[in-house]
C-alpha cells in the first residue's frame, strides 16, 4: 500500500545504481492545474478556484496514520474558513471505498480528488504524506507543509495564506 515511498525509492536506488546522483527535489512555485474525480461523484478542476480566492491542497491517504490527525484539523479549517479559501483534499492511491470510509470516520466536507495513480501527486513532487499546499489567489505557492500538520502551524500558514497585501506585494 505504501506504493508511492517504494516506486520513489526504487527509482532513487536505480539512479544511485548506475553512478548517477539522485535528482534534487524542485517543488512546483506555482499551482499546476488539474482535473480529477471527486469523491462521492463528479469532478473537480483546481482552474475552477485559482483567481477566486486562495487554495489548501491537502495530499494524504487513509492508509497512511499521520494523515488521520490532519484530516480532522482541515475539517475544522474548512468550517471556519470556506468562505475566505478553498480547501481541496487529494486522496492518494487509495481504493475507492477505502477514501470513502476515511470521508465518512472523519465527517469530511470539504472536496476530496481521487488520485488513485498518484498522477497529481507527482505533479507537486509529492514525497510524503500527508502533504499540504497553500496556494494564494493568483496561483502561487506560498507555503508548503509536509507531514502531519500541528493547529499552531496551520493557524501561521493561513495568517500568511490570508494577509492582506498590497497589489505588487509578494507573500
Amino acid at each position: 500500500m505504501k506504493r508511492l515511498g517504494v516506486v520513489g525509492a526504487f527509482l532513487l536506488l536505480t539512479a544511485l545504481a548506475s553512478g548517477g546522483k539522485a535528482p534534487p527535489y524542485h517543488p512546483p512555485t506555482q499551482a499546476i492545474t488539474f482535473s480529477a474525480p471527486l469523491l462521492g461523484g463528479g469532478a473537480i478542476s483546481l482552474a475552477d478556484y485559482l483567481g477566486r480566492k486562495p487554495v489548501v491542497l491537502s495530499f494524504w491517504a487513509s492508509w497512511r496514520r499521520p494523515c488521520n490527525d490532519d484530516a480532522d484539523l482541515l475539517e475544522r479549517t474548512y468550517q471556519q474558513y470556506s468562505d475566505r479559501l478553498a480547501l481541496i483534499g487529494v486522496s492518494v492511491q487509495d481504493p475507492l471505498e477505502n477514501a470513502l470510509a476515511f470521508a465518512s470516520q472523519h465527517n469530511l466536507t470539504f472536496p476530496v480528488a481521487l488520485d488513485g495513480n498518484a498522477e497529481v501527486a507527482w505533479l507537486y513532487r509529492v514525497t510524503n504524506l500527508p502533504t499540504t499546499f497553500f496556494i494564494d489567489a493568483s496561483g502561487k505557492i506560498v507555503a508548503i507543509h509536509r507531514g502531519p500538520l500541528r493547529a499552531g502551524q496551520l493557524e501561521r500558514y493561513l495568517d500568511l495564506l490570508l494577509a492582506p497585501r498590497a497589489e505588487n506585494e509578494a507573500p
